[in-house]
């Protein structure tokens, strides 16, 4: 009894401290009075969630300018007063305005620029659980991408049709490819972006050599300058094939000058198959520094290491159990950002990128004898489909009419091991002159690239000077264009122009809400690579002769929004062809074989997307993508696979993607599918076509009480067994589940 006293006096004492200190509270509803759970309320540097009532309350503080955002409703600011409860009505959110950076190296919406692109925020991120970048992208239109079996393989995008190497993939305005183009996505993770913008089309007028087809920007998390309380963030994750993942996350600000995010993420699987492992760890530090108010440094370091097993085409029974590859990848930037005047801002920049794989295989792997039965088709042009793997023994009498079998003894060899390096260092100056009407950006670049090639350190020097201006006239049209020199040491000059038009045909009439018709065309360039420019090996040497790939696109596009920007639709129309497309050419001996610009290939498209908040906890958008690709020069104008007529490889003719996303008081689901068709393809039974397939996911969050968020998320729901590339099969279904805490 007497102890229950004391613990009555001591819980009637705590009240009477808590009642005592300030507090701010209200209720949050929606639109028609009902209360909206679990909707996050930020203030004063600390932050709770509505309850079942929509109720909420923070105690220590006397006042504060709170910020309450929940799934669905447009986030909305308050002025909270302590003793003085408040009841705040949130909005039913409109499809959010697409403002991009990439487009004109300037803040402008998506629609305004004239280009195709879209916007992924982090509450996008956030939903789909912060997948690894290539699965973000082959929900997108024009965006194809294939990988080489399982996480952490080879992973490649093409845009629009155009190569591997089109596309320029920056992480804060620094390039991740290697020079020449090429871009392995397997360990760029989604865990500590705020945003990833994807222009379509050639970008080479404002990004140089490598922006042929496409611009990818990834944009790191920012410390949050008015919080003075860091925010941390810790997660956990466990699921099939012996996978886990954690991520660890710090940010926040110190004083007002001051302010920072951090972040490391390991992700770690034994895979499916023997020598199928995978681990991939990296840190990040995004640190802001306001030198006055109109100049601030910001810095930017990212290092990674990773290890990858190799066990090559298991989907065809071939295991290489020995071989495997190691990572390490350095990048670091500095960036001035300096406001002259109204008119007149500056921007001075350097970055720096250095890509390390070591390739190791010492055992030997079979032989192996494997056989397949493969039909040919020879309209429109001809065609082998494989129908399916049996015994190298199988009789002649088992050979169904129609297919022909075809047998093949392989050994996997080992070799020395090989070592790529190679690094990118940029520097520049750009400089935005803003007018009431339009802005002029003109600028200069330096790049110095690096690399180790056939053991040998080589090097080269680009310069790129460009203008690109911006012009509305009568508010209703948006136009735009800008040219870029770039000067190599291994190419000479060339030059990259782009121009786009954007035409407000209607707004707010009936149930429309906006109608743009864009309009835009351009010349993109993607330099050699080290190893084409400067290889000097007995069987083969680099050619500096060789000039830039050529990508000459034009793009028409109308864009419509509906019922108050609840919908959005759009529909593209595009045609690209490449040119002086390189290829390897094997000559006869005593002459070592070289690289040459032969080849050359078209592709024209149509791109569909539509997004519609049918209420304020569900969102649906799909994008369906049409494309006809064609050789039209080739080194080899007879191949099944590369032959003059044929299609580009693992470029499909149709694609898309529907995704649902259901944000219910405290859950948040996510459901969706990813639709590819029939591509070109080779392999080592001369099979030239892969077959479509399908994959759909599904993502489950609960916030619960406090801090904490479980979640478990499925891959490959329906396990469906396919190979993005011929011979490499993908991951069977797998489950996973976690926890994030957050404070």
């Amino acid at each position: 009894m007497r102890q229950t006293n004391i613990l009555s006096v001591i819980g009637l004492v705590g009240a009477a401290c808590t009642f005592a200190q300030p507090a701010v509270q209200g209720v949050v509803v929606d639109p028609a009075g009902g209360a909206v759970v679990g909707a996050r309320v930020e203030c004063a540097g600390r932050q709770t969630r509505t309850a079942a009532d929509g109720r909420f309350l923070i105690a220590g503080v006397a006042e504060c300018e709170a910020r309450i955002e929940a799934p669905g409703f447009e986030t909305k600011q308050v002025k909270l007063v302590a003793s003085q409860p408040v009841r705040v009505q949130l909005e039913l959110a409109a499809l959010t305005e697409r403002v991009v950076v990439s487009a004109t190296r300037r803040e402008a919406s998506l629609e305004e620029t004239g280009l195709a692109g879209d916007v992924l925020t982090r509450a996008d991120l956030a939903l789909r659980q912060f997948p690894g970048i290539g699965d973000l992208l082959r929900e997108l239109p024009g965006t194809h991408v294939t990988r080489y079996g399982r996480p952490g393989s080879l992973t490649q995008v093409f845009t629009r049709g155009g190569q591997r190497t089109a596309t320029l993939v920056l992480l804060d305005g620094v390039p991740l490819n290697d020079p020449g183009g090429e871009i392995n996505l397997a360990t760029l993770s989604t865990a500590f972006l705020d945003r990833v913008e994807v222009v379509r089309g050639p970008g080479s007028a404002l990004f140089g050599a490598e922006a042929s087809s496409g611009v990818i920007q990834l944009f790191t998390q920012r410390g949050d300058p008015e919080r003075s309380l860091p925010r941390t963030r810790l997660s956990y994750e466990r699921g099939s094939f012996s996978t886990d993942r954690w991520i660890a996350g710090l940010s926040g600000a110190a004083g007002a000058r001051l302010d920072y995010s951090l972040g490391a993420e390991q992700f770690h699987t034994a895979g499916e198959f023997p020598n199928d492992f995978f681990r991939n760890t990296y840190g990040t530090a995004n640190i802001g520094l306001r030198l006055s108010s109109a100049t601030q440094l910001r810095g930017l370091l990212r290092g990674g290491d990773a290890a990858l097993g190799t066990p090559g085409q298991v989907g065809y029974g071939l295991i290489n159990y020995d071989a495997r590859q190691l990572t390490r990848d350095w990048l670091a930037s500095l960036r001035l950002d300096d406001v002259r005047s109204a008119h007149y801002a500056q921007r001075a920049s350097f970055g720096y990128h250095r890509l390390r794989d070591l390739y190791i295989d010492n055992g030997v792997g079979g032989p192996y004898r494997v056989a397949a039965l493969v039909r040919d088709v020879e309209q429109p042009v001809r065609r082998v489909y494989l129908v399916g793997l049996v015994h190298p023994d199988l009789p002649p009498s088992a050979i169904p009419p129609g297919t022909r079998l075809v047998r093949r003894d392989v050994t996997l060899f080992p070799s020395d091991p090989y070592l790529w390096r190679a690094s990118r260092a940029r520097a520049g100056y750009e400089g935005s002159l803003t007018t009431s009407r339009g802005a002029t950006l003109f600028g200069y670049e330096y790049e110095r690239h690096e690399g180790l090639v056939t053991s040998r350190d080589v090097a080269r020097d680009n310069h790129g000077v460009f203008a690109y201006h911006q012009q509305t006239v009568g508010g209703r049209v948006f136009l735009s264009g800008g040219l870029r020199m770039e000067r190599s040491s291994a190419f000479g000059v060339k030059w990259a122009p782009r121009a786009a038009a954007s035409i407000r045909l209607a707004s707010q009439h009936g149930p429309l809400s906006d109608t743009f018709l864009r309009l835009s065309a351009g010349r993109g360039i993607t330099e050699p690579s080290l190893i084409q420019n400067y290889a000097r090996d007995p069987w083969f040497v680099g050619n500096l002769a060789l000039r830039p790939e050529r990508t000459t696109s034009v793009d028409a596009g109308l864009v419509q929004t509906w019922l108050e920007r609840r919908l959005r639709t759009e529909v593209s129309v595009f045609d690209s062809s490449f040119r002086d497309l390189i290829v390897f050419v094997f000559l006869p001996w005593p002459e070592p074989s070289t690289w040459r610009n032969i080849e050359a290939s078209r592709a024209r498209g149509l791109e569909i997307s539509a997004q519609a908040r049918v209420v304020a906890s569900l969102l649906v958008t799909g994008q369906y993508t049409h494309m006809r690709t064609r050789i039209t020069q080739s080194s080899s104008p007879n191949s099944l696979f590369t032959g003059v007529g044929q299609e580009l490889a693992r470029r499909p003719r149709n694609s898309g993607s529907l995704t649902l996303s259901w944000t219910p008081r405290r859950f948040l689901f996510q459901t969706g599918a990813v639709l590819m068709g029939e591509r070109q393809d080779n392999d080592l039974f001369g099979v030239t076509r892969n077959p479509g397939y399908q994959n759909v996911y599904a993502a489950l969050s609960w916030r619960g009480p406090g801090r904490l968020a479980p979640y478990i998320r499925v891959e490959n729901l329906l396990n469906a067994r396919y190979h993005e590339v011929l011979g490499y099969s993908n991951l069977a279904r797998s489950v996973t589940g976690g926890v994030r805490l957050e404070w």
